[in-house]
């Protein structure tokens, strides 16, 4: 009997919330057979129209609610997965490019790649390598413009990828 005349009135007003026919059926009928299920300890102090409107209302605003959080969890998820694949994206391009470079320093003369290794690998200064290598500031200068000018035309290929 309550179900009969309440249905269409709490059917309505979940549709309006919600814009989909068959949830705001399913939502309605949920908050029927709760009812039904509790129907033995049970107590409803207000009118039973009252209650069921406040009923629907929950259940329509815990479903907004879910939703939020499943769309919020969506995002971090994709967040995830971009920050993810973007760092693997950008590991293997350094490692390509890392090796890139180890082929084309062992493609210089020695003294250059010797000059070449111990500034930038070594993180050595001109001056001190000059004086472990006994030649002058300006031959380690010109060794390592020439170094740097090998590989910037070695890797041009990789500019604008």
């Amino acid at each position: 009997m309550i179900y009969k005349q309440f249905w269409k009135k709490l059917y309505y007003l979940a549709h309006q919330k919600l814009a989909d026919s068959d949830l705001a059926q399913d939502m309605v009928h949920d908050v029927f057979r709760s009812i039904w299920e509790r129907r033995e300890e049970l107590v409803i102090s207000d009118s039973i129209e009252k209650y069921l409107v406040r009923s629907i209302k929950y259940k329509i605003s815990g479903y907004f609610r879910e939703r939020i959080q499943q769309e919020r969890n969506m995002e971090a998820s994709l967040l995830y997965v971009n920050e993810s694949e973007s760092v693997t994206e950008k590991q293997v391009a350094y490692n390509l490019l890392s090796t890139e470079v180890n082929m084309l320093v062992e493609k210089l003369p020695e003294r250059c790649r010797e000059v070449y290794k111990l500034s930038r690998e070594s993180g050595l200064n001109n001056r001190e390598i000059a004086s472990a290598l006994l030649v002058s500031e300006k031959t380690v200068e010109n060794q390592i413009t020439k170094a740097l000018s090998f590989l910037r035309l070695g890797l041009n290929k990789y500019r604008n990828e």
